[in-house]
């Protein structure tokens, strides 16, 4: 037989457990805001280079063959009109909402809130490169 204190003592176990918010708590994994166009400025941070700032559009789509992965299509505006700079396959933290993209020459770290995307470019010494600041257009 069981003391009234033990019962006591299961019972507040038992109440706390099933009142916790982090049990009914759940992690978003929706990645749709992701994807889309993004436009802004790529800003050089090592001025005395050959970086340029630039007025940047991002394109940002689903790779459908790798869940969690996006593809990002990097485009700089020049006389009104996207020129391609490359693409790079892009990891996403759907928990910290930030997209990871390594290269040959370095890693996009970006974080996406809301309708606004900032992060940096890092070449693979660790050295700053670039500092990003996008909006999403609007769709």
């Amino acid at each position: 037989m069981l003391s009234p204190l033990a019962v006591l003592a299961f019972t507040l176990v038992i109440t706390l457990a099933s009142s916790s918010p982090v049990r009914g708590a759940q992690i978003s994994t929706d990645d749709s805001a992701v994807a889309g166009d993004w436009r802004g400025d790529s800003t050089c941070v090592v001025r005395e280079s050959a970086c340029h700032d630039e007025d940047s559009l991002y394109h940002i789509t689903k790779l459908p063959e790798k869940p969690g992965w996006f593809s990002m299509k990097l485009d700089k505006m020049v006389d009104g009109k996207p020129v391609t700079m490359g693409a790079v396959e892009c990891s996403y933290d759907s928990a910290k909402r930030t997209l990871s993209c390594e290269f040959a020459r370095g890693v996009f770290y970006i974080a996406i809130q809301d309708n606004k995307m900032t992060g940096t470019m890092n070449l693979t010494d660790g050295t700053l490169w670039r500092k990003l600041a996008l909006k999403k257009s609007a769709q």
